[in-house]
């Protein structure tokens, strides 16, 4: 290896990801001071001239430049009069694309506690670059019996789940056993609670309260709590929710109630989590969020009730304007008093809901924090190491050895004021720095991006209980070796619903286009038929990916029965070929009925798909409309200029009738079943004879006595569709002699 000792680089604006490509070398910042966070903000032992050494991707040494020996082949970069701190941590947050991740690095944030559903979409978990996700799912949005909390909690440990929610319909006497449960399974816990008082949340020993309208639900009597708990999330200000923020406006500062509550929140070990940005865009101090220059590569549409562009300002009707204005100025109002009862705070922006922003609203929080009178330090401490200690998490949260080197370094002293914060010269995420003019850099969305993506739980008729746990009925064990995720992608400007589903596994693996058959919402991929068809199909080892094709299951666009949304299968190639696990150059196409059809004219498109099989495949829409009339009505709904007097747009859309345009490369398997009154089985036939006059290479099975879905030769199907995959794609067999030849 070279060596360079000699080399000092000075920090540009912008530090080249080059010097971090490797995370594995060695890397020395050399010179700035390092902020101490530890012990709730209270620590003051600053390192002044300091070398943080990384190596690996963590922290190996941290000290005085004067006591760190430096190898020699580390890359040395000179962060003199600069300020290094652990990379802020968003505490409770949604992450839905590629924006939101470079939104969040942009701001120094490399690692968030994520929710997603509801309001806040789903969550998105395979962007590059990402900040660190820490999975937030709730225990309690039911009421049920403690047995069966118990199992739900040790659910989301088993999935890998470092924290959990626990919810409204959780009941007095049920939420000691669940902490003390996830306390034994090394798990967080965040209380966001509505039968159980906050009282009782704290001598159970919850890590810590999220939403200052939540854990001042005490201050409420009795029946308006418990009425919040059945409705915790209506708009409507006349609901249970807004008549309680109504009452939470009205009390007075001095209301004796509010320093009784205030001690009751400091006396235990719970911190406390306002997420006052909320409520930022109706406070008078607000600016306005879309001047950040991080700013523009959001889309308003992808938020949750977004501010004006032009005003920073909500667009409520004037009741709901006094209305949020009074709930945060009160907030504001609380927080001073738990916060000078010497409560805990953490730090989290509730991004997306009610205008939130990715990055940019947690230093709207972190601005409020020391708006109720933490010190800037405190601040700082409270999205960064605090979080890291309330839920007992190593190698996160401070600048130490053996933790990750997630880095953030500031031209400014963050002790001096919060808004330096936002004075960043770099990010470091894993010990790699990152190209903030790259992050910031508006593009728009191409097809095939991903912009959406949320795992899949097994569907319950999978699962089977055994001795109070949950595990794979016989015949669903290949679900243990696959994970299934909804997602929308993007194509023509349209944002497209489907599914993928992929090997656990390192990869690449080969790769299988899904075509679904019906229209519109007939016939949809539904989580059933992921489990059944599609995860059967990556458990033999490839990526697997369908389309709903536009306009359907809440897709953007309008499908045309085999026109334009033929470009929603295409776009799916460029979308393997950006997923990490997939191997785009070996890819396969199935398509049952409809879906026939669809796989047809992608074979016409392209010469990318090394093999097709096709079930009860529809070829000859003329033929169609003649054996079942009632198809009329569907042509006529979604097939534009369609005539039925005039069978010329059906041709256009009919592969019997091109059939040598469909890539002579890609050898079919046409299945059939011979009692499928869908699909007239001698279709088939015709097509089969069609490609053998092409000499186009395909194999011909009639089941006998099948349906449309081949449910009766159910096993054999999937063998023949399994090993020719494996033949065609996987072992790239060449293509068979179809020239007359033998003895």
């Amino acid at each position: 290896m070279m060596i360079r000792a000699s080399v000092v680089i000075l920090l540009a604006c912008v530090w080249k990801p080059a010097l971090g490509e490797d995370a594995r070398q060695h890397i020395a910042l050399i010179g700035g001071t390092v902020i101490d966070v530890s012990n709730w903000g209270r620590g003051a032992n600053d390192i002044d001239n300091a070398t943080v050494l990384i190596s690996g991707g963590r922290i190996a040494t941290v000290g005085r430049a004067d006591e760190v020996a430096v190898p020699m082949d580390a890359e040395r970069v000179d962060v003199r009069g600069r300020y290094i701190i652990p990379g802020l941590i968003d505490g409770f947050a949604a992450i839905n694309n590629q924006a939101y991740a470079n939104a969040y690095l942009y701001m120094g944030i490399t690692s968030i506690i994520s929710v997603d559903g509801g309001r806040r979409g789903p969550l998105f978990t395979t962007g590059h670059p990402s900040p660190r996700i820490y999975p937030l799912e709730s225990v309690g949005d039911d009421p049920k019996p403690i047995a069966e909390l118990i199992a739900d909690l040790e659910k989301l440990h088993r999935d890998g789940k470092k924290i959990a929610l626990l919810k409204y319909q959780i009941k007095p006497g049920q939420l000691r056993p669940l902490v003390e449960r996830a306390v034994a399974l090394g798990m967080g816990t965040i209380g966001e609670l509505g039968l159980c008082t906050y009282a009782e949340g704290i001598d159970a020993g919850v890590d810590a309260f999220v939403h200052t309208t939540r854990y001042s639900l005490d201050l409420a009597p009795t029946k308006m709590r418990q009425a919040v708990a059945d409705h915790p999330f209506s708009d409507d200000l006349d609901s249970p929710k807004w008549l309680y923020y109504k009452m939470l406006s009205e009390l007075k500062p001095d209301d004796p109630r509010i320093a009784s509550h205030a001690r009751t929140l400091a006396r235990g070990k719970a911190a406390l989590m306002p997420t006052l940005a909320l409520l930022y865009l109706d406070q008078p101090f607000a600016t306005n969020p879309w001047d950040e220059p991080i700013a523009h590569i959001l889309d308003p549409g992808d938020i949750n009730n977004p501010a004006n562009r032009l005003t920073g300002r909500h667009e409520y009707d004037t009741a709901h304007s006094d209305a949020y204005e009074a709930l945060g100025q009160q907030e504001l109002t609380l927080e001073r008093v738990y916060c000078a009862a010497k409560a805990r705070y953490l730090a989290g922006s509730a991004t997306d809901v009610w205008g939130t922003m990715p990055g940019i609203s947690l230093h709207q929080e972190l601005d409020m924090l020391h708006r109720i009178g933490l010190s800037p330090r405190q601040v700082l401490a409270a999205a960064t190491a605090n979080i890291s200690e309330a839920f007992r998490w190593e190698g996160v949260g401070q600048i130490k050895a053996g933790y990750r080197a997630d880095l953030v370094v500031l031209d400014a002293d963050p002790r001096e004021s919060v808004a330096h914060l936002e004075r960043i010269r770099t990010v470091l995420l894993d010990g790699r720095p990152l190209d903030r003019r790259r992050l910031a850099a508006s593009r728009s969305r191409s097809d095939g991006d991903i912009v959406e993506q949320h795992a899949l739980a097994i569907p319950d008729e999978c699962l089977e209980a055994d001795d109070g746990a949950r595990r794979l009925k016989k015949g669903f064990d290949y679900l243990a070796s696959v994970q299934m995720y909804r997602i929308a992608y993007m194509s023509d400007g349209f944002r497209i619903m489907g599914y993928l589903v992929e090997p656990k596994g390192p990869g690449p693996f080969p790769s299988v286009i899904y075509n679904r058959g019906g229209n519109r919402e007939f016939g949809k991929i539904t989580p059933r038929r992921v489990a059944h068809h599609l995860a059967r199909m990556a458990s033999w080892g490839y990526v697997v990916v369908a389309s709903q094709y536009r306009g359907n299951d809440g897709g953007e666009g309008i499908e045309e029965f085999g026109g334009a949304e033929v470009n929603d299968v295409m776009h799916l190639i460029p979308l393997l070929e950006r997923h990490p696990k997939a191997d785009a150059s070996r890819l396969a196409m199935y398509g049952g009925s409809r879906g026939g059809l669809m796989t047809y004219l992608a074979l016409a498109r392209t010469d990318r798909i090394k093999a097709a099989a096709i079930r009860c495949g529809v070829s000859d829409l003329t033929g169609w409309k003649a054996d079942r009339p009632e198809m009329v009505s569907v042509f006529a709904d979604l097939i534009p200029e369609f005539d039925p007097t005039d069978d010329r747009t059906l041709h256009s859309r009919s592969p019997i009738r091109w059939a040598e345009k469909l890539c002579p490369t890609a050898p079919i398997l046409l299945m059939q079943g011979t009692a499928d009154w869908r699909v007239n089985p001698a279709s088939a036939l015709r097509m089969a004879e069609r490609l053998l006059e092409l000499s186009h290479p395909f194999r011909l099975v009639m089941f006998e006595g099948s349906d449309h879905g081949l449910n009766e030769h159910s096993y054999e199907a999937n063998q023949l569709v399994h090993e020719w995959f494996d033949r065609y794609v996987r072992e790239e067999t060449p293509l068979p002699n179809m020239e007359p030849h033998g003895s």
